[in-house]
């Protein structure tokens, strides 16, 4: 959170003393200019020579904080700080750089370390708006409500995730089928249009209670095949909670699609999540329970349950590099089992990265792969053939995908996102096997 330059104008009028170095003055005079990336370049080569002198250290930090970087600037005011305690200016400016982080409790005891100094007037009252600026964000921090709106246009060169080749699946099938590669379907490609919307609540009920909810809401269009439009409508309920060493997240989820305008499957279950540090990243252990009713399609009805456990981290470097990986695994049983073919138990692993190119550019990588093992089914079930017997086969799927996209901001609202994605289903069940390429462009506004 960055704050007006007449903050900064008034620390350093009101109690900056002179210096007498020609470099520091240089370096303040970039800094009232608003220059610091200037300022930073005079006295950083400087660092490991003058780190200690508090005019030094002080300037550092101001002209870090200017520039955004407030974590590092912190380290600057503590070099000052820890030779001259009442070094008003700087503690001024250190009160600032926790209030840029959201750490509010810090920024607060630092200015009323201040106050306890008797400062002048000047003083008292920048002192007065950063308590009020302090207020204003720990409201914030309470409650936060955001939404977004996005609206996009895409390929997809397999929009009914079939096979590729008619012929390949026909010769799988057996003699006494005859030659039934004309009557099976094959992949589509198709342009689509695609809308999305969402909103999201997190409200700080307590220091270690907070409570969240979200809807998201997203339509379909394809224009190859109306029959393949959808729409779909995500919320979740739910809070976390910081028990000291870990934390503890759950929530409760739900999900109404339709598929060409008519009612296709809802979807309602809960997530419990325990996270917590690990190293200089994060750890998560999940499980999550989900009932799956289909409204024209019973015999697929299904209980999912899904246990797994992630690891995330960010690293300091150049880019900003980030990645996860998670692992995973459960079980998709039907209700009715009369149609027990369908139940399949499952297993995946996914990892992902993102790299921070400028700071209104990112890229994002993702890759999944997952196999999953269904209960006793055939290539032909339900179809029988005087004098034709057909061996039982059991479905074996494996699917992979690798995504990649890229988030150019525009500006603080405005995003725009392309992004390609490549699956692949190599499945022992011709039916089953596919590939598919989606490229889309999307353009996201944030409120």
């Amino acid at each position: 959170m960055r704050f007006h330059s007449l903050y900064l104008a008034i620390a350093v009028v009101a109690a900056t003393p002179a210096f007498a170095d020609g470099v520091l003055q240089q370096a303040e005079a970039l800094i009232n200019l608003q220059r610091a990336s200037q300022a930073y370049d005079l006295l950083a080569p400087l660092e490991d020579d003058r780190a200690g002198q508090p005019q030094y250290d002080y300037l550092l930090g101001l002209s870090l904080l200017e520039m955004g970087e407030a974590h590092t600037a912190i380290f600057a005011f503590e070099r000052c700080l820890s030779v001259e305690p009442k070094n008003g200016p700087c503690r001024v400016q250190m009160a600032r750089s926790h209030l840029a982080l959201g750490e509010t409790p810090n920024a607060r005891a630092e200015l009323a370390t201040i106050s306890e100094y008797n400062p002048p007037p000047e003083v008292q009252q920048l002192v007065a708006r950063y308590l009020g600026a302090i207020n204003t964000l720990e409201q914030q921090q309470q409650r936060r409500i955001s939404a977004y709106a996005l609206a996009g246009l895409g390929y997809d060169s397999n929009i009914n995730s079939a096979p590729d080749d008619a012929n390949k699946v026909a010769s799988a099938l057996p003699s006494a089928f005859g030659n039934k590669g004309s009557s099976i379907p094959t992949s589509n490609d198709s342009a689509y249009a695609n809308l999305a919307a969402g909103a999201s609540l997190v409200y700080k009920v307590s220091t270690n209670v907070v409570t969240m909810a979200d809807i998201n809401m997203q339509a379909r269009t394809v224009d190859a095949d109306h029959n393949l439009d959808y729409q779909a409508v995500d919320s979740n309920l739910g809070g976390s909670f910081n028990l000291e060493t870990f934390q503890l997240v759950t929530k409760l989820q739900g999900q109404k699609m339709w598929l060409d305008g008519k009612s296709y499957r809802d979807l309602t279950g809960g997530l419990l999540q325990i996270q917590g540090t690990v190293g200089d990243g994060q750890m998560a252990l999940f499980t999550q329970l989900s009932q799956m009713r289909y409204d024209t399609q019973s015999a697929r009805d299904a209980n999912r349950q899904n246990t797994g456990i992630a690891y995330s981290q960010a690293v300091d470097t150049h880019y900003s590099p980030s990645f996860y990986v998670s692992i995973y695994g459960g079980s998709e049983a039907v209700t009715d089992k009369t149609f027990e073919r369908f139940s399949q138990s499952f297993k995946g692993l996914r990892l992902g990265g993102g790299l921070s190119l400028t700071t209104n550019l990112s890229l994002n990588t993702q890759l999944s792969y997952e196999t999953r093992d269904y209960n006793k089914d055939s290539y032909y079930a339900g179809i029988t053939l005087p004098g034709a017997s057909f061996p039982t086969v059991y479905r074996d799927d494996k699917e992979s995908s690798i995504g990649i996209n890229a988030n150019w901001r525009i500006n603080k609202q405005i995003s725009f996102i392309p992004s390609y994605t490549y699956a692949n289903n190599n499945s022992n069940i011709p039916f089953s096997d596919y590939n598919r390429h989606v490229v889309s462009v999307d353009l996201r506004f944030d409120m």
